[in-house]
């Protein structure tokens, strides 16, 4: 036969590298794919070359991989009618999606396909032994993978637990550890510009003209940011070579724990090693590292942050701040926000604050207060607190009560055990009851009454033992927190004016009665009426030493 008979074949050779393969691993490594592919090539003269695809980075566990599309693009457009790849692995590792392409699709498009190392050749195969090996060798191919997947995961498991950061890149404000890449160091120029982003949210800036003025001041985006430093960063959200702060941006980076140094970890996964949707998991879930690195924000700003986050900031007249107290008053009759309300009068205007359930519905009386008047009583009523705090704070710093919180916990305790000894001896009851009702000793009648009795008594004891420890927890909250929360009012004691800083910083909300009465709910204030109260109880015990 001659050469001219020959059927020459448009090849393309196939080439696939994922992480989970070892990229160090010669043999498997994209050149040593290439290399092999065009040996086999060489000595195959029927068989030319038209291109050559490769997929670096790309799992076998799916077929969505760009070159392997682009590939069979050029098939179904007849560029292409052979294909050759090292191994079947480097194929595919889905053992049903690859067998798939094998024994339907390519046969039915008039392909040749050849993987090396396996000594297959579709225009030359063994039906019997082919149709037992390949399907096994897919397998075992699907098994590495699986396992694969099985081995990684469990070892990110292990390091997120750890509190190693094992991220691509470090969020915008820090960087990776030249030194230890699972470690965050703060980048001093990112760090300035989110202080001065938190900054500007507890000014009342919103968002989106944080955003703008970002732009205008020509900050770099986290996104440009780390391509100016060289990081080869992409992200499906760019549209444009340059691009801009956005509201979603500053909120993104206003709601991170990570700024206090916080580091959360494991809130995605995928169902398996197929499946690449993304699935958020519980929260209960996640890998959380309190004090993991040097914090960029005070803690005691960001829950302050947070909590302007979650208020009904309206933005001022002129669209530039929030309202001094917007999304913090509240009507003290129905509980309703009260909303603000602008009245032209000539050339002056009357703002006040009204019930916005009298407003929509009349379901609550009209009562309102003007806003000058709102910010007088609250000023004067802040500085009074402020100095209750102050004067409270040094009363405490004269006197002992370290010993006072312990014996007020140990007390805690004691109630804690007799309420389990209670809730303990109702169990053993309720357990003997359908042995004595067995024995004759008691009727049915009674066994209902007291089974009743004796559940009604234990579902008690649990509640209060329940109350018990809510008690403990926050006793034991309040005596870990000390007195720090007495400086952020201590460093506000010379306040002449009020600002929304000051004020989302201090005060919880405001509530306006039908009298003109105003109630101010502060900050802490669970905290300050326990130590008011551990303050009381150390002057009456040492009084009564005293007395002794």
């Amino acid at each position: 036969m001659s050469d001219t008979n020959i059927k020459i074949w448009d090849t393309c050779g196939y080439v696939r590298l994922s992480r989970e393969d070892g990229d160090k691993e010669e043999s498997n490594s994209v050149t040593g794919q290439k290399d092999l592919i065009r040996d086999f090539l060489s000595r195959h003269p029927e068989l030319r070359e038209c291109d050559m695809k490769v997929d670096d980075g790309y799992t076998g566990s799916n077929f969505d991989r760009p070159a392997f599309q682009k590939m069979m693009e050029a098939v179904k457009a007849g560029k292409i009618n052979c294909i050759v790849v090292k191994d079947l692995s480097r194929f595919g590792r889905d053992h049903l999606e690859a067998g798939e392409y094998i024994e339907r699709i390519f046969p039915f498009l008039g392909v040749r396909f050849i993987a090396i190392n396996d000594h297959y050749d579709s225009e030359h195969r063994n039906v019997e032994s082919d149709e037992l090996i390949i399907p096994f060798k897919n397998l075992i191919n699907e098994a590495y993978c699986r396992d694969t997947s099985i081995k990684i995961r469990s070892q990110l498991e292990i390091k997120r637990k750890r509190g190693d950061f094992i991220g691509s890149f470090a969020v915008f404000g820090y960087l990776k550890d030249p030194e230890d890449k699972h470690r965050l160091v703060v980048d001093d120029y990112a760090a300035d510009v989110v202080r001065d982003i938190f900054k500007w949210k507890l000014e009342g800036i919103s968002a989106g003209d944080i955003a703008d003025r970002l732009n205008a001041m020509g900050i770099p985006t986290p996104l440009d940011y780390k391509r100016r430093l060289g990081m080869r960063y992409t992200t499906k959200f760019r549209t444009k070579e340059e691009s801009t702060w956005s509201a979603g941006m500053i909120l993104r980076i206003l709601k991170n724990p990570i700024y206090i140094g916080v580091l959360e970890q494991g809130k995605v996964t995928t169902p398996n090693y197929k499946v690449k949707k993304i699935v958020e998991k519980p929260r209960e879930e996640w890998a959380v590292v309190e004090d993991h690195h040097e914090a960029i924000i005070d803690r005691f700003d960001f829950e302050s942050v947070q909590k302007v986050l979650a208020l009904d900031t309206r933005t001022s007249v002129g669209g530039r701040a929030v309202e001094l107290f917007s999304g913090m008053v509240y009507c003290g009759e129905c509980g309703a926000s009260m909303v603000r309300k602008t009245v032209p009068s000539g050339r002056n205007k009357y703002v006040y604050y009204i019930c916005s359930a009298h407003k929509s519905e009349k379901s609550c009386s009209p009562h309102s207060l003007r806003d000058c008047v709102l910010e007088e009583i609250v000023l004067e009523a802040l500085k009074q607190h402020i100095r209750q705090v102050i004067d409270l704070c040094d009363l405490l710093d004269m006197t002992d009560v370290a010993w006072l919180k312990k014996a007020g916990i140990q007390k805690l305790n004691t109630r804690l055990a007799k309420k389990q000894e209670e809730i303990d001896r109702c169990q053993t009851l309720l357990r003997s009851l359908y042995e004595n009702l067995a024995d004759g000793v008691i009727d049915r009648e009674e066994y209902q009454e007291l089974k009743k009795t004796y559940t009604r008594r234990k579902a008690e004891a649990e509640e209060q033992a329940e109350g018990i420890r809510v008690e403990m927890s926050q006793a034991m909250d309040s005596s870990e927190k000390g007195r720090s929360w007495m400086e952020q009012f201590r460093k506000h004691q010379n306040i002449t004016a009020l600002d929304r800083t000051l004020v989302v910083s201090l005060i919880e909300r405001i509530m306006v009665y039908r009298d003109k009465r105003v109630e101010i709910v502060y900050r802490w204030q669970n905290e300050f009426r326990w130590q008011v109260e551990l303050l009381q109880r150390a002057q009456q015990s040492f009084s009564q030493r005293e007395a002794v």
